[in-house]
């Protein structure tokens, strides 16, 4: 009787002992959070991935579990509906391009949300006559430098001011008309690896298997995502310019922003019409998008269902996995954002020289871009001259027509903008107001040509 009561409790202790061994097992908390793991995070997560071409090597250090994998799918779903395919007919070494390839092209801007990469602000040329209403990515970040330039005021008749930052483009050497960029892969970027494989292996030697699973699969669904986007590159494409084109200095900008581009056509279509796309040498690049935005969001609903199966210890191994890596894509993202831009700048325009003022009005405004792209030796067609003055300053009242005419003859002459009684005095004007509104117009030009003054000064001590 007693040898039976002595095995029945060793037997009970060693239940115990195994129901003991895995940690928290006794508890009855349940950590639901794998209804919100597909969709927190996943614009870093995303932003983490986009960049991986630019990345030497770093299309092998996706092997992690992340959150945010229900939004990546979606954001691989419109990649696949943005692919094309294109023949690449220059020989471009860095894009290992042959001539005549095919290429599968994707728009980068779809990883991209509310990042610049999308497009930037209309553009006017002064000389070539073009208009865009949408530029490239490079226009959007010239604008945000130009935003964050030291400015100096003009003084004058204020209605709304008006900021104009004078960009002067130099031809870089490394200003081509194919480019592809290349960065250094953080330390830091085995941190999130080692994580998801330790917490992933706990789960496996405590028995956890359903955290198991679900870790694994956030392994490898990231971690082909980031076999396919780095399979490319990122490449950034504008075109060349007729031989012969004239200058290509333009506006650049919005109502109470503008930004004159000065500089050779070759280097203004970079920032106009410049474009980013990855490229692809694989015919089967759209259903290799699809498959990864099918496993991604396949990661989001079996880890909904199954990671609430699981014990206390696997739900948090689980989290901590998405903990590291959500920390990670967020300083990450982050640090793309502006060495990577940054980088990019560079190497496409170099370090343009930013001159900003800000003008209380807009009339003084548009004169002032009209007199510093205006060349002496080369003064711009009275038409088109005017042309910008409509676009800028749309009214068409004969007060205002007289006024673009004066100001676009006197700008032929090369001279500097002088106005006197009989400008404003006009016989057609019968309304005396009319004549006080052409003469207030003649003196918001007059303060333009103060402000031309302090620049042209400022360039010659640059210069000297």
């Amino acid at each position: 009787m007693l040898t039976n009561e002595s095995l029945e409790t060793v037997q009970f202790q060693a239940r115990s002992l195994a129901n003991d061994s895995v940690p928290l097992a006794n508890s009855d908390f349940v950590l639901n959070c794998a209804a919100v793991a597909g969709l927190l995070g996943g614009e870093d997560a995303t932003s983490t991935v986009a960049l991986t071409q630019i990345y030497d090597k770093r299309r092998w250090l996706g092997w992690y579990n992340s959150p945010g994998s229900y939004v990546m799918g979606k954001h691989f779903r419109r990649l696949a509906r943005s692919a094309k395919v294109d023949v690449v007919f220059e020989s471009d070494s860095e894009a290992s391009a042959a001539s005549g390839s095919r290429m599968v092209h994707i728009d980068p801007s779809v990883l991209f949300t509310h990042e610049g990469w999308s497009g930037g602000p209309a553009f006017e040329g002064i000389y070539s006559g073009t208009s865009i209403q949408t530029t490239g990515p490079l226009a959007s970040w010239l604008m945000k430098k130009a935003s964050k330039t030291d400015c100096e005021k003009i003084e004058g008749r204020k209605t709304q001011p008006v900021n104009v930052t004078v960009a002067i483009l130099e031809q870089v050497e490394s200003l081509r008309e194919q480019m592809t960029f290349h960065h250094r892969s953080p330390a830091l970027a085995f941190v999130p690896i080692l994580v998801s494989l330790i917490t992933c292996s706990a789960c496996g030697w405590y028995h956890q298997w359903y955290a198991f699973a679900m870790i694994l699969v956030g392994i490898l669904s990231r971690g082909f995502a980031y076999l396919f986007i780095g399979s490319g590159n990122l490449v950034f494409d504008h075109p060349k310019p007729a031989d012969g084109s004239p200058p290509g200095d333009g506006v650049l900008g919005s109502d109470q922003d503008f930004v004159l581009l000065k500089g050779t056509e070759y280097v203004v279509n970079a920032v106009t019409r410049g474009k980013f796309f990855f490229r692809f040498r694989s015919k089967y690049t759209c259903r290799m998008v699809e498959g990864c935005s099918i496993l991604l969001v396949v990661q989001a609903i079996v880890q909904l269902i199954f990671i609430p199966q699981s014990q206390l210890f696997g739900q948090l191994m689980f989290v901590l996995s998405l903990a590291i890596s959500w920390a990670y894509n967020l300083w990450l993202s982050s640090r793309d954002k502006g060495e990577v831009k940054e980088g990019i700048f560079k190497q496409v325009l170099g370090e343009p020289s930013l001159t900003k003022f800000v003008f209380p009005n807009r009339v003084s405004a548009v004169v002032f871009l009209l007199l510093v792209s205006n060349k002496p030796e080369a003064p711009g067609n009275p038409r088109k001259l005017k042309k910008i003055m409509d676009i800028f300053l749309p009214s068409d009242s004969e007060v205002w027509g007289i006024w673009k005419e004066t100001i676009a003859e006197q700008l032929k002459k090369g001279n500097a903008l002088q106005f006197r009684d009989p400008h404003w005095n006009r016989k057609e004007l019968t309304v005396e107001d009319d004549r006080k509104l052409l003469k207030t117009l003649f003196r918001d030009a007059k303060d333009a040509m103060k402000a031309y003054t302090i620049f042209t000064t400022n360039q010659a001590g640059t210069v000297a």
